[in-house]
């Protein structure tokens, strides 16, 4: 009796223990979007994310914040409008049809509603312009690099923040982060050359947290006093883990977190 009984109690921690890494697992949120020298983690909704086609959607406000575009929403035959880099796009929620300069074009994928959102692919606002898009098949990120991409509302803020002499803008390539809402907790996983030994203060992820009221922080490695901490978990594997304010979702809530991943003196 005794021996079916522990053997009972092992088969239910081994359960235990397995749910608990799916959790864990489940956790991670893979970062799919770079804008120049900034990844973009979290766009109010829902993080960037690949529909079954593999494109990369992304919120229809976030084609403005983030890219600098003019969008436009018209509720009743859920149509978007996205003026950007002298390109008009019209898409409709559920329709693979979309307009571009008054030109119709058909996606192989289609733009969809997510919690009162429209998600989009990013690729059609941006094909046949001089921005330029490389996709990472292997890390599932698309990175865009546009001159115009700083000056939007969301990079802006950072650009005017930004006080660090930087030795390499791309010495850390960040592949998931973990956001615990409940206790403000935001960790950011990221990889580097096996060649680089970085110091503490060297590594400079400068997180930037823009709330929907339109206040932000900016949280440097060079600013004194700051709460931020980094484990370096294995040789080219780091996690950094940082503070974030408790946010009362009825008035104000996160809308954007973006970072980047430098070596500055």
């Amino acid at each position: 009796m005794k021996i079916r009984l522990l053997i009972g109690i092992m088969i239910v921690l081994s359960f235990a223990t397995a749910h608990s890494n799916s959790t864990s697992a489940q956790a991670q949120t893979p970062i799919h979007l770079k804008v120049n020298d900034h990844y973009v983690l979290y766009t109010y909704p829902a993080a960037p994310f690949l529909d079954k086609k593999n494109r990369l959607l992304i919120p229809l406000q976030a084609a403005e914040d983030i890219l600098g575009g003019k969008v436009t929403y018209n509720a009743a035959n859920k149509t978007a409008s996205i003026d950007l880099l002298d390109r008009n796009v019209t898409a409709t929620i559920g329709s693979p049809e979309i307009s571009v300069n008054g030109e119709p074009m058909t996606m192989d994928t289609v733009p969809i509603m997510l919690s009162n959102a429209m998600f989009l692919p990013v690729s059609i606002l941006l094909k046949d312009t001089d921005a330029k898009m490389e996709w990472d098949p292997k890390r599932g990120l698309l990175k865009l690099r546009h001159d115009s991409f700083t000056e939007s509302p969301v990079l802006m803020r950072f650009k005017g923040q930004d006080l660090a002499q930087v030795i390499d803008a791309n010495a850390f390539d960040l592949i998931s982060f973990d956001w615990d809402q409940r206790q403000g907790v935001l960790h950011i996983n990221a990889t580097y050359k096996s060649d680089l030994s970085p110091a503490f203060k060297q590594i400079d992820f400068n997180p930037m947290i823009v709330y929907s009221k339109g206040t932000y922080t900016v949280d440097p490695y060079s600013k004194p006093g700051s709460f931020h901490k980094v484990k370096i978990t294995s040789h080219g594997h780091l996690v950094y883990t940082m503070n974030i304010d408790t946010i009362d979702a009825d008035n104000d809530y996160i809308k954007y977190i973006t970072s980047v991943g430098r070596l500055i003196q």
